[in-house]
């Protein structure tokens, strides 16, 4: 039995709760590419999963995992071919992404992890992401304001705070960049896409019109096969602590979609981009 890892890349606010929640309502519907296996060898855990599934059925949002959260969750699975495999989905809070960037350290738990993963999937909500139009000057002008890591680091122009960390990422995994990757797979998840215009533009296009640098940094890391961006949307729609929408009381996983990389309507099968990360290419 195959036994993938992955590395879940995200900070705070960027859809890792919410995405979980969702999909593993999906898989346990069993109607998608991937599906939960039922049996009796693989002791499973899915309290995480569950909760955030109920505050959705309670049509109000999850809370965000706390910062210093660490936890797996095991994950039996089957895919339409009949292939078991455990995935160890790693669910932890998005501060910790921020303190890897901030003190350039990567601890012991995340090098292992690293190393063995299969696969990496990157959330991004591009609508919380800072971009200065001429980043060189203002973060020289701002600089002479700032003396803390947490202000530098918010200082930071989207663009070059993802490059700077997924290189970080990539020295310590002992990937180098001379020639480009097939594994892991990355594969890129656009966040909250309904909140975006794309105007019928497949994800890749409106991740290079926003951070043109990361989309042209991971474009030649990474070989074309071993690369894909996403449009996600967990929820299909904003929710919040207090909310009571009745469209998620009836079933919150019938909520929520992603678009392909080339495109096209939404499809609600959310287990897709992670069905593509575990395939070989």
């Amino acid at each position: 039995m195959h036994k993938p890892e992955i590395v879940l890349l995200g900070g705070p606010n960027s859809g890792k709760t919410h995405y979980a929640g969702q999909l593993y309502g999906r898989l346990r519907r069993c109607s998608g590419l991937l599906q939960l296996r039922q049996d009796q060898g693989t002791p499973t855990d899915l309290s995480p999963f569950e909760e955030v599934f109920r505050c959705l059925s309670s049509g109000r949002a999850a809370n965000h995992t706390t910062a210093g959260t660490w936890v797996e969750v095991l994950l039996p699975l089957i895919d339409k071919l009949g292939n078991a495999l455990d995935l160890r989905w790693p669910d932890y809070g998005g501060e910790q992404i921020k303190i890897v960037f901030e003190r350039r350290e990567v601890p012991e738990e995340w090098r292992q992890r690293l190393i063995n993963a299969d696969g990496w999937l990157l959330l991004i909500q591009l609508q919380t992401e800072t971009v200065y139009l001429d980043a060189l000057d203002q973060l020289t002008e701002r600089a002479k304001h700032s003396c803390d890591s947490n202000a530098r680091a918010s200082n930071w122009d989207a663009n070059a705070r993802w490059v700077e960390l997924l290189q970080i990422l990539l020295q310590v995994a002992g990937l180098g960049t001379v020639e480009r990757l097939h594994a892991p797979r990355l594969a890129v998840l656009l966040s909250c896409y309904d909140e975006i215009e794309a105007n019928d533009e497949p994800p890749p296009n409106v991740l290079a019109k926003r951070l043109p640098m990361l989309s042209a940094f991971i474009n030649s890391v990474w070989a074309t096969d071993s690369l894909s961006v996403w449009g996600l949307s967990a929820l299909g729609c904003r929710l919040e602590k207090d909310s009571n929408n009745e469209d998620f009381i009836d079933g919150p996983e019938n909520q929520g979609w992603v678009v392909a990389p080339e495109g096209g309507e939404p499809d609600s099968d959310l287990s897709r981009p992670l069905a593509w990360l575990l395939e070989t290419p």
